[in-house]
């Protein structure tokens, strides 16, 4: 789901193989703690941190994203994901949830564990319902979207990922889709093309029932999934557009590049991330009370191949010149002054603590397990491996990770033209 800022992942949908896939058939091949069906599902089952569950929770990562749409049929995955999701949303799970990025989609579901195995036979027949239930489903769908405006966030964004990625760019398909051009023809064959026991990922703290394991599909094993590849790197920077709006407030985005989450420079940025937030809290938020909704986001799980770390808030038309003053000189601050030893682990430990939290929840750990496994993150459900990298983190790579990343930077500003001003910022 969207926040109003910057947030571009897109809540409340779901799959529909999720474990239709967990109940397809045959025998596994161990990669350690992974296993590997016959039909090339991965199966991944982490240890749960707490015995206090007293629910199943169930991640399934689908290996195909909006950015491997055709290009000329923006929206077809999306729309495909959101019929699944609403068909699941009748199942017996208490909590069904769908979030689309780039490069691979994800989807969650949370069961009461005596409910488990109907919700698998739920998904395991659902994929079989009448075409023409989808053929409505999907008219109201495409009605839906036709008739939702865009909004100044998404407007943001749009410019933001063309100034990062260029134009034509799969990263943008998400904020330019014709939903006019879709038929639901093309949807059960885009469906039909990726949901495929091969090109899932699931993980579940519930245990899997040898009954479920060995169930037959009626498929063919590790089919070929054939769809457009994503390419990789950013434009050149730094670059700025603004959009002139009548809206009472601008939008801001500030992004540049950082580093991948398998690259050794990627804690810094986490450590950097919390410094960012932190010190433009106090300065846009406590000092000037320019803005109230700061957010800060690393948007290495959004779009893993050329990630972000993006600076977002809404402002006043008239005070939005000197709140990005204020910006750069906080970035220009960190490029220029190291962080004392006090100051890296007093955010060393805020991000400690922070993942401490999301680790202890199973949901969670489900949910980092399948994209550590998407993703070759060997950290995804280490905790202590975690924090030892992030003790790597030194006062020397924060400043070199400021000299290299931030003059890189790219600005996305919607609003009004300041006033006093015959034109909008330049």
């Amino acid at each position: 789901m969207k926040t109003p800022l910057y947030c571009s992942v897109r809540k409340g949908l779901c799959c529909a193989i999720l474990v239709l896939t967990l109940i397809l058939s045959c025998s596994f091949t161990t990669l350690g703690s992974v296993v590997e069906r016959d039909d090339g599902l991965i199966i991944s089952q982490p240890d749960a941190r707490t015995t206090k569950n007293h629910y199943e929770y169930v991640t399934m990562v689908l290996k195909t994203g909006y950015g491997h749409e055709p290009q000329d049929k923006q929206g077809l995955n999306s729309l495909t994901n959101e019929l699944v999701y609403l068909l699941l949303r009748t199942s017996c799970a208490l909590e069904v949830n769908y979030y689309p990025f780039a490069e691979y989609t994800v989807f969650t579901f949370v069961v009461w564990p005596d409910d488990f195995p109907l919700f698998c036979a739920e998904l395991d027949g659902l994929i079989r319902l009448d075409t023409l239930l989808l053929y409505d489903l999907c008219n109201e769908l495409i009605n839906l979207h036709l008739h939702t405006a865009e909004t100044l966030s998404d407007q943001g964004q749009s410019i933001l990922y063309e100034l990062l990625y260029g134009p034509d760019h799969p990263y943008l398909n998400n904020f330019r889709p014709d939903y006019t051009k879709l038929s639901i023809n093309e949807v059960n064959n885009w469906f039909r093309a990726i949901y495929k026991p091969n090109n899932l990922i699931i993980s579940t703290t519930a245990k899997l029932p040898a009954d479920f394991l060995k169930r037959p599909t009626g498929r063919e094993m590790k089919q070929e999934v054939l769809v457009s590849a994503i390419p990789p790197g950013y434009t050149d920077g730094p670059a700025q557009r603004f959009l002139a709006s009548d809206a009472p407030l601008s939008t801001v985005f500030l992004a540049f590049p950082a580093p991948q989450p398998q690259e050794a420079d990627f804690f810094t940025g986490r450590i950097v991330q919390k410094y960012l937030h932190h010190q433009l809290w106090l300065s846009l938020r406590q000092d000037l009370g320019y803005c109230y909704d700061l957010q800060v986001n690393y948007s290495y799980l959004n779009e893993p191949t050329a990630p972000t770390i993006t600076i977002a808030f809404q402002v006043l038309p008239e005070n939005t010149e000197p709140a990005l003053d204020a910006v750069f000189r906080v970035l220009d601050k960190l490029e220029t002054t190291k962080l004392t030893p006090e100051e890296i682990q007093s955010y060393r430990e805020q991000e400690e603590k922070a993942q401490q939290r999301n680790y202890d929840v199973p949901g969670f750990l489900s949910l980092m397990d399948a994209l550590g496994v998407q993703l070759d993150l060997a950290w995804a459900t280490d905790y202590e491996q975690y924090c030892a990298n992030l003790k790597l983190v030194s006062a020397d790579g924060i400043s070199s990770f400021a000299q290299t990343y931030f003059p890189k930077w790219r600005l996305s500003v919607v609003g009004p033209v300041p006033a006093g001003r015959n034109k909008p910022l330049p």
